[in-house]
């Protein structure tokens, strides 16, 4: 398998801004841990360079994150979960990462995929145009 494999990608309608706004109310209201957020685009004009907006959200869960760290110590290479958010044509936005029941069989422990299968769940109610 290569790692394109392992990618999914869902296109929402709505804008980057809304997209990132949902991302954070979802990550705050399932009480998990905003570690880092990337902006790529705004390094990209730092360096005199331009490109869509383009953002990198990482976070996750101590307790299901260090569960699957003590069963397969090199998960912690993709740990902790991230989200790309990038501006496509015409306004609408798409949501990229990794699926996680893949991540989890890769390092060979499928058995705790449900620890961080939320992040499919997250992905998709982020994407929605309307908040519901």
């Amino acid at each position: 398998m290569s790692l394109r494999d392992d990618i999914r990608i869902i296109h929402s309608e709505a804008t980057f801004a809304h997209v990132i706004d949902r991302l954070h109310e979802l990550i705050r209201e399932r009480g998990l841990t905003l570690f880092a957020e990337i902006d790529h685009a705004r390094n990209a004009r730092d360096a005199g360079l331009e490109m869509p907006d383009t953002r990198v959200l990482v976070f996750g869960n101590a307790k299901a994150g260090t569960a699957l760290m003590l069963a397969s110590p090199d998960v912690a290479l993709e740990l902790p979960l991230r989200i790309l958010v990038r501006s496509e044509d015409e306004g609408r936005t798409a949501l990229v990462y990794i699926d996680p029941g893949r991540l989890t069989a890769e390092f060979g422990i499928p058995d705790l995929a449900s620890s961080i299968v939320g992040l499919s769940a997250i992905a998709e109610a982020a994407a929605t145009s309307v908040r519901a």
